[in-house]
């Protein structure tokens, strides 16, 4: 009676786990998302070229988004390209310009300067 009872909770038992395995199975082709919908595509090429066409025909037809309308100038502002921070986006502009050009000349000024002070100590040093 108690080996009876031991195979029977074997054979149970492994109904059990294989009842296991084939419903994590079934859940892991339920959620491999990307070969579904590659399997939904080649077999169901026309609905969905189809459907595809319909979602373009549906977004073609729908209002474009207005623009925003800019707010007016303030009364007694000169509407001048060169006001405000134009001018000073220009100035600065040139300035960098201008000390990107002197640079050379800059460091030969210097390199002179710290030769002379270099030979003076060198003259004072003996």
């Amino acid at each position: 009676m108690r080996d009876d009872r031991k195979a029977q909770l074997i054979a149970e038992l492994e109904w059990s786990r294989s009842e296991l395995a084939r419903n994590l199975r079934s859940v892991h082709g339920d959620l491999d998302v990307p070969s579904r919908f590659r399997h939904s595509v080649v077999h169901r090429t026309t609905a969905w070229l189809g459907g595809a066409a319909l979602a373009g025909w549906i977004l073609s037809r729908l209002p474009s988004r207005r623009k925003k309308p800019k707010p007016a100038a303030l009364p007694g502002h000169d509407k001048g390209w060169m006001k405000g921070a134009g001018r000073t986006g220009i100035l600065l502009a040139t300035l960098n310009a201008l000390f990107n050009l002197s640079k050379p000349f800059i460091a030969t000024f210097a390199r002179r300067k710290i030769q002379q002070m270099a030979s003076r100590s060198e003259i004072g040093l003996r």
